[in-house]
């Protein structure tokens, strides 16, 4: 097995299947508030963010969702979107011009 990424916390030896090592970044958990236009109104949730990428493969992935539903992004597509967020923080004013 080649080296591991920086970012990888896995324990591969417990978690990945035999011939399957998929490197696994820490899980951040944020916690967000939730409108799903659906008339029940806001509710509390966490999203799971997760950085991954499977052995042998050259594409890393971010995993966006609550750990049953949710998609991956390519990490090319999660700078864009990074960058989409912090330019409607800018203009709501919620976010230092600076990024800081």
């Amino acid at each position: 097995m080649s080296r591991c990424p920086s970012w990888c916390v896995a324990d591969h030896a417990r978690d990945d299947r035999p011939g399957a090592v998929c490197h696994r970044g820490a899980v951040q958990v944020v916690p967000v508030a939730l409108d799903g236009r659906s008339g029940e109104g806001v509710r509390a949730g966490e999203l799971l963010v997760e950085v991954s990428r499977r052995y042998g493969e050259a594409a890393t992935w971010v995993y966006l969702g609550d750990g049953w539903t949710g998609f991956s992004l390519s990490i090319e597509s999660a700078t864009r979107l990074s960058g989409a967020l912090t330019t409607a923080l800018r203009a709501t004013g919620t976010l230092d011009p600076t990024g800081l």
